[in-house]
């Protein structure tokens, strides 16, 4: 019985390295697309304060 939990500990091991590095690029993914929003945001209302500056 011993024998074959350590056979399959390599596989039980690379399954949970695959699926953590999945979960950092989705998490990555996530991250850089809310700071991309965020970016436009900023950039509209800085756009709206010049125009009002302006007038």
């Amino acid at each position: 019985m011993a024998a074959n939990i350590v056979q399959f500990l390599p596989i039980v091991f690379m399954l949970i390295l695959v699926v953590f590095v999945i979960f950092i690029v989705f998490y990555l993914s996530g991250h850089f697309n809310r700071t991309k929003r965020i970016e436009e945001k900023l950039d509209k209302v800085l756009k709206e304060m010049a125009r009002k500056k302006e007038d």
